[in-house]
Parts: structure tokens; sequence; C-alpha cells
């Protein structure tokens, strides 16, 4: 598999990650990345979300994701879903769903 191969991963974000920005500064950093995918609240006080991209991408995000996040987060542990191949991205962009 090339360099450019797709994959997609899940994620969720614990900590002090809502009502401090965390999801417009991650979809700053995803997109200055190149991913696409999303992310959102959850009733959990957790952040979700997907990634679409390379293994370099991701891998950067991931480390992004769980020690760095906005200014005003505290993570205090990130999970990530297995990694799935793609043959093409599924979204278009990155987005914050509300």
């Amino acid at each position: 598999m090339g360099s450019r191969q797709l994959y997609k991963c899940d994620f969720e974000v614990f900590g002090k990650v809502q009502g401090v920005f965390f999801r417009k500064y991650t979809e700053i950093k995803a997109k200055e990345l190149g991913l696409h995918g999303w992310v959102r609240n959850t009733p959990r006080k957790t952040v979700k979300g997907q990634l679409e991209g390379t293994l370099l991408e991701l891998n950067e995000m991931k480390h992004w994701l769980s020690v760095k996040g906005s200014p005003k987060s505290h993570v205090d542990k990130a999970v990530f879903g297995a990694l799935k191949p793609l043959n093409t991205y599924t979204f278009s962009t990155f987005t914050i769903n509300k």
C-alpha cells in the first residue's frame, strides 16, 4: 500500500473538553493536516468524532488529541478505534456536528 493509502478512525476524548473550544481547535488542526471527518460533543461530556486521512496525518492528529487539544482543555485520555482502509474520502471536509 502506498503512502497515500487512506484510513478512517473513530475517536473519543475524555477530560475537560466541553466549553473550552475543543471542537473548534480540533476542526482547525484537522483542516491544517488535510484530514476529513467530523467532531461533536456528547451528553457524557466527552468529544467524539471520526478522522479520515493517511497514516501520517492520522498519527499526528491522534497525538494532538491525546496530549494537546485546545488551550483551555485538559485531556485525561483519548481512545481511538481500529484503523479501517478507505478507497476514497467519505466526507468532503472536516466539520463540527452540533
